[in-house]
């Protein structure tokens, strides 16, 4: 894109996203995208940059690049569960003290209250003069009467940005399906929200009692949850308590890992039942007729603000004929999109539109900051291949890979083990998290790995293909241009010289690959015997955390001793490890150090500060780091 006056420089504008397995929140993040990338190109003359951003990560120094903020929107004005209060009020402080306008873009107000000290955490953040504007999906009037206390702040009434779903990922509704979506929501959900009566027991047999009357009514149901652990373990139960464990595959949608999965399945639906509110707004987006079960008044506002209030279930009416009877008179007459519910998708744009067009001229106008040049690529490491959506770690996917190599990257890390049959391949150990990840059972591999052909069958999270070594080798062949750490992990020594073996297999007579290879290793014997294989492998040793070290005696000196007996160049290490003298001692020595992983910008450049010379990373895009 041109700038179309030479006066006016880049802005950057950082998009504030709630990541987590609730999918739902993700979709509103992707929404909140769509619409600001609509509004960007019609309303500002200057080049721009938009890069999301974890509301948990605490990367104060990413948040200080911004000229302008927005949040993209869910319930952030609460204080009771979850702690969006405090990350809230943490990134206005910073956007106070730097001066950098903010947006909140759609939120959810929950509740008030004079003597809670988060309550009131939250409500002077609100009042910071950096917050601009506030558009609210339900309680605006809580909003205006008990948290805003200054003038100047621009408040309307909208609209929850995944109304749009159905545009943003291209679905519409399946025609001609007898499938009922029972959308499950952990058996606590009601319990932490104050309601009494509504307990886990009675929690199941309301599901059993669904499924029986949706089946006298003739219809097919399957259970789905929006992506998040609770919900899908007490989905399994329900599954077990209806007597369908084992046909899971048929009764119960895969989880979904994505946000486009969760539109897909609930697009599969003639209607739903769901707990989750997200369910029941993609549901309406898609036109799929949906019950909510109410277990915070969020949802009743969301029944209002549709004019479906009477599909909005609340604890006391949890009957399930009654239920049922609801749901198919909904499904007989459809959804239509209330006219005013189709002036807010309007207006969203609008006022996102105002923002930027008052706030992102002035910013455009400012002189552009003197910055330090770093060549990022130069710097970085991909930890695993590189994580993905900011949210999934460890996958060591190829395809990953490709984007990452994309986005600029040209150094990369992966993890290998050897599985029970003695082929290499790319995981992060195998450890329980690692079988919950690949959707294994880790009580049938407490005495081995899994064979190959089982692993290679397996998805990390249920959608990132697993690859083995020699895939890995053929693509880094390709990548002629890069760098690639292997991370062994620490083997016994009969693995040890299995997967060593395997690697100079792989690894034989590809010469110019291996000068672009480097091994790490954990200990003095697997270092050795890297060296006595004659393969001339590079080679980073380890250093542990402090406590290790000074368990086991392990000095600087005795690892930069072992370092230059075998000419390793590179020390690995943790950030638990990484200390300024630690570095400067081992560069003393002539030793390069490599830390993993740091995934906030702020831990990065504190890392950089000591003289590290390469920084492990799962989520850090090289390509936004050399535009902001």
């Amino acid at each position: 894109m041109k700038k179309k006056k030479e006066n006016l420089r880049r802005i950057k504008i950082l998009l504030v996203e709630i990541v987590n397995r609730n999918l739902g929140d993700n979709v509103i993040a992707d929404n909140a995208e769509y619409i600001l990338m609509k509004v960007l190109p019609r309303y500002i003359k200057q080049e721009y940059t938009v890069y999301r951003y974890n509301i948990y990560s605490e990367d104060y120094i990413l948040l200080q690049k911004a000229d302008l903020i927005i949040f993209a929107g869910g319930g952030l004005i609460k204080y009771k569960q979850e702690s969006f209060y405090y990350y809230t009020s943490e990134i206005l402080r910073v956007a106070e003290e730097h001066q950098i306008p903010v947006y909140f873009n759609c939120i959810g107000v929950e509740g008030y209250e004079e003597e809670d000290e988060r309550c009131q955490q939250l409500k002077s953040s609100l009042n910071y003069s950096c917050v601009k504007g506030i558009s609210v999906r339900d309680d605006v009037e809580t909003l205006k009467k008990c948290y805003l206390q200054k003038g100047g702040i621009h408040i309307t009434k909208g609209i929850d940005p995944a109304v749009l779903s159905s545009k943003v990922y291209g679905v519409i509704k399946e025609s001609g399906s007898r499938v009922i979506g029972l959308g499950i929501i952990r058996d606590q959900i009601f319990i932490d929200y104050g309601i009494e009566g509504i307990d886990k027991e009675s929690e199941l047999n309301l599901w059993c009692d669904l499924i029986v009357e949706i089946e006298k009514q003739g219809y097919e149901w399957q259970l789905f949850t929006n992506g998040l652990a609770q919900d899908h373990k007490f989905a399994m139960e329900v599954l077990e308590a209806a007597g369908k464990a084992e046909e899971a595959e048929k009764y119960f949608a895969k989880r979904p890992a994505s946000t486009k999965d969760l539109v897909d399945i609930i697009s599969r639906y003639a209607g739903i039942v769901a707990g989750r509110m997200h369910s029941n707004i993609i549901a309406y987006a898609l036109k799929v007729p949906g019950i909510a079960l109410v277990w915070n008044n969020k949802l009743l506002f969301w029944g209002k603000r549709i004019g479906y209030q009477e599909r909005f279930i609340q604890p006391w009416q949890f009957e399930a004929s009654s239920i049922v009877d609801t749901l198919l008179r909904g499904m007989k007459k459809g959804v239509r999109k209330k006219a005013g519910a189709r002036l807010c998708e309007i207006r969203m744009q609008r006022w996102l539109a105002w923002f930027i067009r008052t706030y992102g001229y002035k910013a455009a106008l400012l002189p552009e900051k003197k910055k330090k040049v770093i060549e990022w690529q130069k710097k970085l490491v991909a930890v695993a291949l590189g994580g993905a959506e900011l949210r999934y770690t460890s996958i060591n996917h190829l395809d990953v890979m490709k984007q990452k190599y994309e986005d600029g990257f040209r150094k990369f890390e992966a993890d290998i083990r050897l599985t029970s049959d003695g082929r290499l391949v790319c995981v992060n150990g195998w450890s329980e998290k690692t079988y919950e990840r690949l959707g294994l059972d880790a009580e049938q591999f407490k005495l081995e790995p899994p064979a190959y052909d089982i692993f290679m069958k397996c998805k990390s999270y249920g959608v990132y293909e697993t690859a083995d070594f020699e895939q890995l080798i053929a693509q880094i062949e390709e990548m002629e241009d890069c760098t690639l750490f292997l991370d062994i992990g620490r083997p016994s020594k009969k693995v040890l010289r299995q997967m060593i073996s395997e690697i100079c297999r792989v690894c034989k007579e590809k010469r110019q690959l291996i000068k672009r290879l480097l091994v790490r290793v954990q200990t003095k014997y697997d270092l050795e015997q890297f060296v006595a294989s004659k393969m001339k492998f590079r080679l980073a040793y380890y250093i542990p955390s402090q406590e290790v070290c000074e368990e086991k005696n392990i000095t600087v000196a005795g690892v930069a001793e072992v370092c230059e007996k075998n000419k390793v160049k590179w020390v690995t290490m943790s950030k638990e490890a990484l200390k300024k003298e630690v570095v400067e001692e081992l560069h003393a020595f002539g030793v390069k150090v490599c830390v993993f992983s740091l995934n906030t910008l702020t831990e990065i450049e504190d890392a950089m500060k000591m003289g590290v010379d390469l920084v492990g990373t799962q989520h850090i895009s090289i390509k936004v780091l050399s535009e902001i």
